[in-house]
Order: structure tokens, then sequence, then C-alpha cells
């Protein structure tokens, strides 16, 4: 899946044991929480590079579980 939208840092599962920050890609379509492949899920310095720029991502879509809000990219 692709989609493209703007990097942002955002508060993430806020009130659980995972409650971090994390980036997301805003879209059209939604938030999509973005982690690199084998990255570490709760920060990576690579991806933060791209905070606050406009990108396109393409990967595999994974649905929250837990009923969390955001879908991760």
């Amino acid at each position: 899946m692709k989609l493209r939208g703007r990097v942002v840092k955002k508060r993430l599962y806020a009130g659980s044991k995972s409650e971090h920050e994390g980036l997301i890609l805003v879209t059209p379509e939604g938030e999509f929480k973005l982690q690199r492949k084998g990255g570490n899920p709760f920060w990576d310095e690579t991806l933060s590079e791209l905070e606050g720029r406009e990108i396109e991502a393409e990967g595999t879509l994974k649905e929250p579980r837990g009923g969390r809000s955001s879908r991760s990219l």
C-alpha cells in the first residue's frame, strides 16, 4: 500500500503501558503510525529525520491491536 501525507510527532496509546511519542503519517485517509520493518516500535532516529515533511510511504498496513486508534504502516 502507498500513502502520501505529512509526518507528525504525536503521543500514542495514552494511558497504556505502551504510551510514547511516535511518528505518524497524516493523510486524507487517516493517521498511520510509522515503523520501519525491524525498527524500534517506540522511536526510530532514521524516521525522526522525516518529521514535518511531506512523504510518500509504501508498506504493509497493520490494523490496531486492542482497540487502539492508530493503524501502522
